[in-house]
Order: C-alpha cells, then structure tokens, then sequence
C-alpha cells in the first residue's frame, strides 16, 4: 500500500471514529476535507505559466465553509512539491483571482453554479460538497459515503480548466467522470 493511500486511508478511520461520537460534527468534517485539500494539491499538476516563480505558494480559496478555513489555516503543512500553502477565508462577491484551489462550501448552495462558471477554463482545482455539483463543473466534489467522506472527479472539467490529475489520486475516488453525461 503505498504512503497516499495510507495517509487517506488513516484520515478516513481516524475521521469515521472521531465523527462516529464528536458532539461538533461539522468541525471533525471540515478537519478531514481540509486535510483532503491538502493532499490533492499534491496531486494535482497545473500548467507551467500558473505560478509566477517556483517558490510561489499554491492559494486555497474557501467560499461557505468557516471550519474549513480555521481546519487547513491551523495545520502546519509541509511545502507541496517546494510550495507552501496560503488558506485565504473568501467572502461572497470577492474576487476569485490568485486562486489554484477554490473550496466552495454548502453556504454557497445558492450562488454554486454562478461562482464555478466565474473560473471555468481558469486553471482552479474546484472542490465542492453538494451533491450533483460534477454535472455543473466542479472538479472534485466531496461526497458521504457510509459515514466517512469520500470524492469524485470529473476529469473532463479537469482538463476543460487545464489541470492533470495524478493516477495516484484517482486511484482512490469514489468515483471517476471520464466523460460529461
């Protein structure tokens, strides 16, 4: 079993028994999707103009999602292939520019398809957690699979926004869009 699929893998047990008896769910959940965040930049291979210089920090935006913000801000993350990682909290009608990963959150319900149409053919990582939300362009959307939280991709958003998604993180979705329905 390779190091990914342990570290996933241990993330989900830790975030089943944790989240099996927490009182505050929302804040167990948000600790294993951010830690997810933090593993899909690793994964993740955006195109070469993308970064100003290679020491330049890879950006997570979060939209709808506080506990996420106060989950992957907290951690001490180390560089992803020589990049930090900069959590920017993004407020509703703030500009999305400057951003390679945009966590939208469920508060978001209602502006979701505006706010993924607003970075389509951007080279973003969009993530999600609403169900349908691959069918209207997000790239990777968090879904509850048997009380643990799991993912699936939409490749061909992936690439209509120019990003390669390593084998190695499809490996583990729950489910793999290869072509638009």
């Amino acid at each position: 079993m390779t190091n990914f699929k342990r570290t996933v893998l241990l993330l989900l047990l830790q975030g089943f028994s944790l989240w099996s008896w927490a009182a505050g769910g929302d804040d167990i959940e948000y600790r294993v999707k951010a830690a997810y965040l933090y593993k899909f930049a690793a994964y993740i291979e955006w195109p070469p103009a993308t970064f100003t210089n290679a020491n330049s920090p890879i950006v997570v935006g979060i939209l709808g999602a506080d506990d996420a913000v106060a989950a992957l801000a907290g951690s001490a993350a180390p560089l992803i292939n020589n990049r930090a990682l900069e959590v920017r909290a993004l407020k509703p009608g703030e500009p999305l520019s400057g951003v390679h990963i945009l966590f939208i959150g469920r508060q978001e319900n209602g502006r979701l398809k505006r706010l993924l149409e607003s970075v389509q053919a951007e080279a973003v990582l969009t993530v999600t957690e609403f169900p349908g939300a691959l069918g209207i362009g997000s790239i990777i959307n968090f879904v509850p699979v048997d009380d643990r939280i799991r993912f699936e991709v939409s490749l061909p958003q992936a690439e209509h926004n120019r990003l390669k998604i390593s084998a190695r993180l499809l490996s583990v979705a729950q489910k793999i869009e290869s072509r638009r329905p």
